[in-house]
């Protein structure tokens, strides 16, 4: 971007989070709200029932039994229960069955007196039955993963989270070389096609690939709607559009428990969590692209004209050209850049430990919300309202961090949250089972998910317009390597119980220490150039030996000293 035009002192001028801005903000905050939909639905998608053998050569004709009260029949008859859960109740085998073939089927007489320990066990020869009292039907019911292949709902979730590693790094690139707006458009209409595909599957390995899809779209959807309301807001403003946009996303959370309840057939499910897609491609219409965008790619006729929409949006006035007529001089005199590229993100000494620490919080963020989930099982309640809790905690999380952030700055509200959510951690480890366990949880849980928010926004601060959508693909990748690592180390738990979450903790209390050494990034504009990105937070007497001014070395300027804008 020119030396002789900042776009944050034209928004504070005409507008840091003024109408236009709130129109954006809606808008991402309607995308972001259903991505918690994909990201979260697969607790429903793969969710797992009792099963029992079938036993199809019986029936219950001639009784007044329903075919449901037929099918618990059948299973006393048919189903060895030599072995009871720790309750002390009858447990049924769930993948073998007897040979009764000879057996005489007596369903209003008690199948005591007919059986005896001679008859053979075989596998289950003719499929399953499922308690369907809470789930209509799953995954796991409509493919029969169970018995050799309980394991594959967890793979398919891996697919999942394989599409987020090569979404995050492919389209947070693609939309710093054509532009977010059109990255946001192309990921949309995957997310549509990938999730209707997924409600019609008809096998195990479709419904895998259309997740791995889903994955590949839903992160990058979330980052780029994310980057363009940052790039519109004013330094002073983006603790709304940086931190309470995520607020829908936690709404989202909730509110999908509270659908899944009522719709408790998965396929039926997936669709009504898609259909919303196509209002999200109807809306692309009143997003504009990103004006830094089209600035640093010398797009100067486009950024003119987007920058009048704010001017005019926002009920301000201003006659004239808002960009100076010298930007297209500059742009043909100017030595072409070469492309930039996640590369770029160690480009110096300084460069290579800043995004090391930025790299090590994304992926601690990722592991100690892992951690941390393996307690929400311990509320005592059913599915949906445990659910409804683990995300309801994170709004008052995404509120107060948003405060936050402003009083004592994105560096080391990043380091307290982190050493909140750690230190819960290790608490964990000696905490007895039950509500105190579950209030330590939630209190981590509030913690690790507010640090997070903090972090999307820090990481938007701290890198330059031309390679900050890839930066935040490639620290989402990382996040998301560290979430496949995670499960690993929960094994270690067979040599000592809390030593998964002793690591949790520590890893979380180291990262939330090194965030100290970042720069701060509080009221400062958003650097435009790799000058501006390396610079940024250094003390005056560097900034002076680094040869320029606050204007060019993207600095925050003194109120009273600060001059009008340069058009």
């Amino acid at each position: 971007m020119a030396s002789n035009f900042k776009l944050d002192d034209f928004l504070k001028k005409y507008g840091e989070f003024g109408p236009f801005q709130w129109r954006i903000f809606a808008i991402n905050s309607f995308i972001t709200f259903f991505s918690a939909y994909v990201s979260m639905i697969a607790v429903f998608l793969g969710a797992v029932t009792d099963h029992w053998c079938a036993t199809p050569e019986w029936n219950c004709d001639g009784t007044n039994l329903t075919a449901w009260e037929c099918e618990l029949v059948k299973k006393n008859w048919s189903v060895p229960f030599n072995y009871t859960s720790p309750g002390g109740s009858i447990q049924y085998d769930q993948c073998s069955r007897y040979n009764v073939s000879s057996l005489e089927f007596r369903p209003e007489s008690d199948p005591s007196k007919y059986l005896n320990g001679d008859l053979p066990t075989i596998p289950c020869d003719a499929g399953w039955v499922y308690d369907r009292s809470q789930y209509k039907s799953s995954i796991v019911t409509d493919f029969d993963l169970v018995c050799g292949n309980e394991d594959l709902p967890q793979v398919s979730q891996s697919f999942f989270y394989g599409g987020y590693l090569v979404g995050s790094l492919v389209f947070g690139i693609l939309a710093d070389v054509i532009g977010r707006w059109w990255t946001l458009l192309i990921l949309l209409f995957i997310r549509l096609g990938s999730g209707l595909g997924l409600a019609f599957s008809p096998t195990w390995w479709v419904f895998s690939a259309l997740r791995f899809l889903q994955g590949c779209a839903n992160i990058p959807i979330y980052i780029v709607a994310f980057v363009i309301a940052n790039e519109f807001t004013g330094p002073s403003r983006r603790n709304i559009s940086g931190i309470l946009i995520t607020v829908p996303f936690a709404v989202g959370y909730m509110t999908l428990a509270l659908v899944a309840y009522f719709l408790r057939y998965w396929r039926t499910l997936e669709i009504v969590a898609t259909l919303p897609t196509f209002g999200m491609i109807a809306l692309m219409y009143f997003l504009p692209e990103s004006v830094r965008w089209q600035i640093s790619k010398g797009k100067y006729a486009a950024a003119e004209k987007t920058l009048k929409t704010v001017v005019e949006y926002n009920g301000k006035e201003y006659s004239g050209p808002i960009l100076p007529t010298s930007l297209e001089e500059e742009k043909v005199t100017e030595v072409k850049e070469k492309q930039a590229s996640a590369l770029d993100l160690f480009r110096t000494r300084k460069m290579i430990c800043q995004s090391a620490i930025v790299a090590l919080c994304w992926m601690i963020n990722s592991v100690v919300y892992h951690g941390l989930s393996l307690n929400t099982s311990n509320l005592g309640v059913n599915d949906y309202v445990a659910f409804a809790v683990s995300g309801g905690v994170e709004i008052p999380a995404y509120v107060i961090s948003s405060v936050l952030i402003e009083v004592i700055g994105r560096s080391r509200s990043v380091c307290g949250l982190l050493l909140l959510s750690g230190v819960s951690l290790l608490v964990t480890c000696v905490c007895p089972v039950g509500i105190p366990l579950t209030i330590v949880a939630m209190v981590g849980k509030f913690g690790v998910a507010a640090a997070f928010a903090v972090v999307y926004l820090y990481t938007t601060e701290l890198y330059p317009t031309k390679i900050r959508a890839a930066a935040m693909g490639m620290f989402s990748m990382v996040s998301r390597i560290a979430g496949i690592v995670a499960p690993p180390i929960l094994t270690l738990a067979k040599y000592w119980k809390p030593l998964p979450l002793l690591i949790f903790g520590v890893s979380g209390v180291v990262a939330g220490l090194l965030t100290l050494f970042l720069p701060e990034t509080r009221g400062q504009k958003l650097p435009d150039t790799y000058e501006e990105g390396e610079n940024i937070g250094e003390p005056r007497e560097d900034r002076a030996m680094a040869g320029g001014t606050d204007d060019q070395l993207g600095y925050k300027r003194v109120p009273e000293k600060e001059a009008e804008i340069k058009v």
